[in-house]
């Protein structure tokens, strides 16, 4: 699968602990109503409270924001260790908002489903901000790229 290209994204919630994680299986599932699906694997530290919280946010990391994608990859920093090390702002439900980021999606869970060793989330989207211009930061062969590399 590593030679097949990714979108890099980047998945918070708020709660007790506010957290993020790098996803790099997000897709669009339906356009009505608008529902976006992604997985995280079971041993992930935010999976339990993923799959506890209301909402979530969905951001695609623009083509400089490599270093967020390998901030929020690290199992071993807390949330609070991560969003430090970030400018962001909490919306009005309290999950992390990551400043910078090409397209941002405010999610509610629709569903879930076990998939082997992973959980398939599948959140339906609330609102959506994006800008104007910029590239998607890719993952593609073990590597950060964007479009025209």
């Amino acid at each position: 699968m590593r030679r097949v290209p990714t979108p890099v994204t980047v998945v918070t919630i708020g709660g007790t602990e506010p957290r993020g994680i790098t996803i790099g299986s997000f897709v669009t599932v339906s356009l009505e109503p608008p529902l976006v699906s992604f997985n995280v694997q079971h041993s992930a530290r935010i999976h339990d409270s993923l799959l506890a919280a209301e909402r979530f946010a969905v951001h695609v990391l623009s083509s400089d924001q490599g270093s967020h994608s390998e901030l929020f990859a690290d199992p071993e920093l807390s949330g609070a260790e991560q969003l430090s090390q970030v400018m962001h702002r909490l919306d009005a439900s309290g999950v992390p908002v990551l400043d910078g980021v090409l397209s941002r999606f405010l999610c509610s869970v629709e569903g879930t489903q076990t998939a082997g060793d992973h959980t398939i989330v599948v959140g339906r989207v609330l609102e959506l901000e994006a800008r104007d211009s910029g590239d998607a930061l890719l993952y593609l062969n073990r590597a950060y790229r964007s479009l025209g590399d």
